[in-house]
């Protein structure tokens, strides 16, 4: 355990430093293994249709700690909210390091005129927690992700598919993935119903919309997705719904990356 005389030192990380905090972020929490193949994406995106910073400790080979920032590309109207996501190695953790990290954040929002800092943080980091709240952060928004046991409820699940199916069948719609679609708007009709169905998502910090182009980097130039496992739903020549699977490229757990549907078929 280094003494009270450690100290930060901190340089701007880079794309090549992106495995170092996908193992940072594995060791913080083993239970969810951070893909390192993925996250470089995350960068990347970040890099394109945002504005950021990375920095990050290394010592001996390994990132004991890493922080970022980062802001949608904003309007001059609406308001401005900044991303801070700091971490750090269990072995040096103390609060007035991790406190430190997230000063460093925070100044660079400051000088590019954010006016609300957000941390998104698991309810179980108890001390990433009590820190932010003597900092002054506050909860204000919860997300549930569920997770579910492929093997012991397998015949639980072909049971659902085969009612589901018949139930689809009788209301007209088709499910398959999006590579077996010869729609050659396709990507156009899934994109705008994309679009509609996120509007609808309640959120804390407002997102840009993306351009279509944009919206096709973000996801398919994602090592985790594949058409073969983007699935989409078509009401006559609409798409009305879509589930995306994403399968981790060196580690991790599979994910529903997304699922939506157009507002036209919601009961």
């Amino acid at each position: 355990m280094p003494g009270t005389t450690f100290r930060l030192e901190l340089r701007p990380a880079t794309l090549d430093d992106a495995g170092l905090v996908a193992d940072l972020e594995t060791l913080r929490n083993p239970d969810e293994p951070r893909d390192p193949a993925l996250l470089r994406h995350w960068w990347l995106m970040t890099d394109e249709l945002q504005k950021g910073i990375r920095c990050i400790d290394v010592r001996e080979g390994r990132a004991i700690a890493y922080v970022s920032a980062s802001h949608e590309l904003w309007n001059q109207v609406e308001p401005r909210f900044g991303v801070v996501r700091p971490l750090l190695n269990p072995d040096v953790w103390s609060a007035a390091r991790y406190a430190d990290l997230v000063a460093v954040a925070e100044d660079w929002l400051r000088k590019e005129d954010a006016a609300t800092a957000v941390a998104r943080i698991r309810e179980d980091f108890d001390r990433e927690i009590a820190t932010l709240e003597h900092l002054g952060y506050r909860e204000d928004r919860r997300m549930r992700i569920s997770e579910l046991d492929l093997t012991a409820n397998r015949g639980r699940l072909i049971a659902i598919r085969e009612t589901t199916r018949r139930r689809m069948k009788e209301q007209g719609v088709v499910l398959h993935p999006l590579s077996a679609d010869p729609d050659p708007e396709k990507f156009r009709k899934l994109y705008e119903m994309s679009i509609e169905s996120e509007k609808d998502i309640p959120t804390t910090v407002p997102w840009r919309v993306l351009d279509l182009a944009e919206w096709k980097r973000f996801w398919f130039d994602d090592p985790a997705i594949r058409e073969d496992r983007y699935w989409i739903a078509r009401e006559g020549d609409a798409i009305v719904g879509t589930s995306v699977l994403e399968y981790p490229v060196v580690r991790g757990m599979p994910w529903t990356a997304y699922t939506g549907t157009s507002r036209s078929v919601r009961g």
